[in-house]
């Protein structure tokens, strides 16, 4: 393969912006955009050098891509995707990979059928902290997990719900922070802590004027016992993304103040195993807990590092760092904790498919 020929859906969108670093590669030839907005696409076209379509099954008959790059609103991320794989092309997809978890389900079944790759845009997971954090967690350095907690304010106003129609709808968006803002964050969550048993959650609406939520605030529990917690939000003033993950021998905290600004993680080690601390009969203080510097794992969470992976797994075989399978967890847990606050109940996973596709069935048809 000379160069991986890369075609886009929804090459209209402003998120094309941040996909143009494709364009710095000489291993890549993008061979077609496609948007259902024909005149600016074909703008865009003409500047890059390449061909223009209003229909995506129409540009993949036509140029034959070996990737195809989904960069559409969220419902419609599993159409096109499966149309690509069954016309055996590779997938990468807008985060999150899926509204419905079910549809995540058949994108993931599609790629296997196909014998072809199916990637997410988490390029978070590739942040240096974020590496950092999680090699720590895969060495034990932090005994056994006790506690997530994550929270998170993407302030937003009127100006930006009015952008595009579809923003803030269960029609056009199938959600509103849970489907647009949190992804990113609570695909951080499961790439740390995996899904947990069982999840419960508050979704409202508080300032925004929308019809989907601007809040969620959910609590869960891993089988192995650790509780944490979860607050994001549009509706409320700015303050740095914080992550705080404890386990018995000691914490690590990510603070993220805005894009590409992530901060070194700070570990604290205790002096003292709490498993061994709680058991024990003598008359001692409190563990202590000590800074300590690790060595950081590169990385910068960036759309180039995407296009990296991808193109060492196509052409090398090289794992991927947000496969579909992976990246489905997120959507899952978005979708438990919107099934929780809608029912008022604990939901356990696996979540039931067809308890929160029928409740978004309905939003939808209220929309």
């Amino acid at each position: 393969m000379s160069k991986v020929r890369v075609a886009y859906v929804g090459a209209a969108s402003i998120i094309f912006t941040f996909h143009r670093v494709v364009l710095e590669r000489d291993d890549v030839e993008v061979v077609g955009l496609s948007d259902i907005n024909l005149p600016a696409v074909r703008e865009r076209a003409d500047e890059i050098g390449t061909r223009a379509f209003s229909d995506h099954i129409a540009m993949i008959d036509a140029v034959a891509p070996d990737l195809v790059v989904v960069l559409t609103p969220h419902p419609f991320h599993a159409r096109i995707a499966i149309d690509a794989l069954e016309r055996g092309a590779h997938v990468l997809t807008e985060k999150p990979i899926a509204v419905r978890t079910s549809d995540a389900d058949l994108m993931i079944e599609a790629a296997r059928s196909a014998g072809r790759l199916l990637a997410v845009n988490y390029q978070q997971r590739m942040r240096s902290d974020v590496r950092t954090v999680k090699r720590l967690l895969e060495r034990g350095a932090l005994g056994e997990i006790q506690s997530i907690d994550l929270v998170s304010a993407w302030p937003r106003n009127a100006f930006y719900y009015g952008m595009a129609s579809w923003r803030g709808t269960w029609a056009g968006e199938g959600g509103g922070v849970l489907a647009n803002q949190a992804p990113h964050n609570l695909d951080l969550i499961t790439h740390f802590m995996g899904l947990p048993e069982q999840v419960f959650a508050w979704t409202r609406t508080r300032l925004q004027r929308i019809e989907t939520e601007d809040t969620v605030h959910g609590v869960a529990e891993w089988r192995n016992g650790a509780l944490g917690s979860v607050h994001i939000t549009t509706a409320e003033g700015p303050r740095p993304e914080r992550i705080e993950i404890v386990g018995t021998r000691g914490l690590a905290r990510l603070v993220r103040g805005g894009p590409h600004t992530s901060q070194r993680p700070r570990i604290e080690l205790f002096d003292a195993d709490m498993r061994e601390f709680a058991r024990s009969q003598t008359e001692i203080p409190e563990p202590e807990a000590s800074v300590v510097e690790v060595d950081p794992v590169p990385g910068e969470g960036s759309h180039r590092e995407v296009y990296d992976n991808l193109l060492s797994a196509i052409r090398k075989g090289t794992a991927l760092f947000a496969d579909g399978e992976s990246a489905r967890m997120a959507t899952e847990l978005a979708n438990a904790l919107a099934l929780s606050s809608h029912t008022g109940s604990p939901v356990a996973f696996p979540m039931d498919r067809g308890a929160y596709d029928e409740m978004l069935d309905r939003l939808i048809a209220q929309s």
